[in-house]
């Protein structure tokens, strides 16, 4: 089994034991998973975190978007579909695993509702979704000498949830 930890600065790392025990869960709940599996935290802050964890758990966040550019940068391994995430709380928690369905590649300029209608509730709407992505892409690529641009490639990764089952 192979565990690809994705997190970037500000969450916090999750605990080896921690991660563990909830695969084991998990697993027990899905078996058909894939062994390898990646690790990641989505958001900013703990209360965005706390919001998209709450979005993906109701079902009304389906999708998630990586940077091929941040990928190379940080030798992480693409996305494949049917990679299972462990997706942690700010605080390092394990608190779902998702399972990436079909991928598919574009470009920043090109995202559209198609794209954004997979992320939650309050960024569906193109004219939020493209703003805010822009200014939060530009802070995590600028110390890779990149910016948020209409040319930049995204992969869009739609996935559902596996574990904890949503409400």
């Amino acid at each position: 089994m192979t565990r690809t930890i994705i997190i970037g600065e500000g969450p916090a790392l999750p605990d080896d034991a921690a991660l563990d025990a909830f695969w084991t869960k998990a697993k027990a709940a899905a078996p058909d998973l894939a062994d390898d599996h990646q690790v990641r935290s989505i958001g900013i802050d703990e209360e965005t975190t706390g919001l998209i964890l709450a979005f993906i758990k109701e079902g009304t966040k389906v999708g998630t978007f990586s940077l091929p550019w941040v990928m190379d940068a940080e030798g992480h391994p693409e996305t494949k579909p049917g990679t299972p995430i462990i997706l942690t709380g700010y605080d390092g928690t394990p608190e779902a695993v998702i399972r990436i369905g079909e991928t598919w590649n574009t470009k920043f300029g090109d995202i559209s509702e198609k794209e954004t209608k997979l992320d939650g509730p309050p960024v569906q709407d193109l004219a939020v979704w493209k703003p805010l992505h822009r200014e939060y892409w530009n802070g995590l690529m600028s110390r890779y000498g990149k910016s948020c641009t209409d040319d930049m490639p995204i992969i869009v990764e739609p996935f559902e949830l596996v574990y904890p089952a949503s409400a």
